[in-house]
């Protein structure tokens, strides 16, 4: 297959490289547990955005350098890979089908492939064996592009928001809020006294995600935010799911487990890794919703003023 690339997708990976090292280098992350001086870059808000401009491949690579450039140790090295596959996932999602040495495949069939062989991997890991549940956010996920299949990138080739004005939805962002508080408090340890409460907090915490993002744009005719905000969310918890396999797997080479015993598992009363992964559950949907909302607002102001502007060029 002949890969050209023009002097504008040269100019869009250098310029989102350059941003994914800018953001990586100057702006506080969120810390990862169990991996002293590491953290969550907020890259991984912007990676799956990458991959909605120019693609899913140009994407992968803009993100991929980002991290790279900025990587300080063996493991941030292959957290690299993880930004990038957040925007493959997202660019295949919205690409109606993906030329592969003349061989046309569906851009949400190999979205999808992709996701599932995370799943997969985690379940092939022992800590994946003993912490079954954990993959829910990435479930949801793998079922929502099988369900909706290419209407995303349907509906972002039309690439229209019904509407002059944005219109925020007062009352549903309200009861969004509620059902993310609720979901909290459903985390907490005097709600264990009741055992289903504690895994009401899952679906409560989509829920109220889903809310809000509703209540930001609507849903009605604006497919187009939806398709954004689906392959977004997909990008984000493929980002999420590959950073946990290598944590996993570069235990004990470049992380201690002791030192994930003494500092992190015992002050919490967690017996084993597993079990941090399960207590981590209601932190990390919280954080991907919110990741979430976040490259939404800033994907779909982006697309569109760069349509206008007639620079996206991407194939779709």
């Amino acid at each position: 297959m002949e890969f050209r690339l023009s002097a504008q997708d040269v100019a869009f990976v250098a310029i989102f490289a350059t941003l994914s090292a800018v953001v990586i280098e100057f702006f506080p992350g969120i810390p990862i547990v169990g991996v002293s001086g590491s953290n969550i870059k907020f890259d991984a808000v912007l990676a799956p955005i990458y991959g909605l401009v120019i693609g899913p491949y140009l994407g992968f690579l803009a993100a991929l350098i980002g991290g790279l450039v900025t990587a300080g140790s063996p493991f941030t090295i292959l957290t690299s890979f993880s930004p990038a596959v957040s925007a493959l996932v997202a660019g295949l999602l919205t690409q109606k089908n993906s030329n592969n040495n003349g061989n046309k495949t569906k851009g949400w069939m190999l979205a999808s492939l992709i996701l599932g062989l995370l799943i997969l991997g985690w379940y092939l890991t022992g800590v994946g064996q003993r912490a079954p549940f954990y993959p829910i956010l990435h479930i949801a996920g793998f079922a929502l592009i099988l369900a909706t299949r290419e209407r995303a990138a349907n509906a972002f080739k039309e690439g229209k928001v019904e509407g002059k004005k944005w219109q925020v939805k007062s009352l549903p962002l309200l009861v969004g809020i509620i059902i993310l508080v609720v979901a909290y408090m459903l985390t907490r340890s005097y709600s264990s006294d009741v055992l289903i409460l504690p895994y009401l907090s899952l679906p409560a915490f989509l829920v109220g995600g889903m809310v809000i993002i509703y209540s930001l744009f609507g849903i009605g005719k604006n497919t187009f935010v939806l398709a954004v905000s689906l392959a977004s969310y997909c990008g984000i918890i493929a980002d999420h799911m590959l950073g946990n396999l290598i944590f996993i797997n570069v235990i004990d080479i470049f992380i201690s487990l002791s030192t994930i015993e003494e500092y992190f598992l015992a002050p919490l009363g967690l017996p084993d890794v597993p079990a941090l992964f399960m207590y981590m559950i209601p932190v990390s949907t919280i954080e991907r919703i919110l990741f979430t909302i976040v490259a939404t607002i800033l994907g779909v102001g982006l697309i569109l003023a760069l349509r206008r502007a007639n620079l996206l060029t991407r194939k779709l």
